[in-house]
């Protein structure tokens, strides 16, 4: 996003209430009426789904400067997912129809906003393809790239996923077992791939991870 669009978001959105939320506030859930879009400045926002036999899958992780969940009110759907606060968040709310007042006035942010919309389809329909036909091994390699280009960063040569991940929020996005992601973690750590510490991951040979 560039400093334009971030300006004018800015300068719509502080118009309006801000909050400061701790980690695992849900701002809404499954058919909660969207009266409200909120701009996330600081922290993640986990989107997700319950399966029917009650394993979480999750959708999307917004960052910074994303706003929510316009997607739906734009495709005039019913809510169907949770947003929950990631981490500790910064985020501001304004009232639906006015938001969307604002984009009809600014179509550069309606187009970027169309583009990011594009990006995340297309990331979508690559990890639904990866856990339709994929392994396990490659479930788990798949996610820690794409992970890693959109939440990573460099750092003496090596590729550090800047998520506080457990083992089960990596599970919830392959739709594996804890366990089973737990045993593949581990070998790719014995294989010299990643080291793991604390939530934290760092891709060691992101080249060879890919390759694998």
């Amino acid at each position: 996003m560039n400093n334009e669009i971030v300006k004018k978001l800015d300068s719509f959105f502080n118009r309006y209430k801000s909050l400061s939320l701790k980690k695992g506030k849900t701002l809404y859930q499954p058919n909660d009426p969207i009266h409200s879009i909120y701009l996330l400045k600081q922290g993640l926002i986990k989107q997700y789904a319950i399966s029917e036999n009650g394993e979480e899958l999750t959708i999307n992780i917004f960052r910074p400067n994303s706003f929510f969940p316009i997607m739906l009110v734009l495709a005039d759907q019913p809510n169907k997912y949770f947003f929950q606060a990631e981490t500790d968040v910064a985020i501001f709310k304004a009232p639906t129809k006015e938001v969307l007042e604002f984009l009809k006035l600014n179509p550069d942010v309606l187009l970027d906003l169309a583009k990011r919309f594009s990006a995340a389809i297309l990331g979508l329909s690559i990890r639904v393809e990866e856990l339709s036909f994929h392994q396990a091994q490659n479930r788990v390699y798949s996610l820690l790239l794409y992970l890693a280009e959109k939440f990573g960063g460099t750092k003496n040569g090596k590729t550090v996923i800047k998520l506080l991940l457990t083992h089960q929020d990596l599970a919830s996005w392959t739709s594996l077992t804890r366990e089973t992601v737990s045993r593949q973690l581990e070998q790719l750590s014995k294989a010299g791939l990643i080291n793991y510490n604390r939530h934290s991951i760092t891709i060691l040979d992101k080249d060879k991870l890919q390759n694998s």
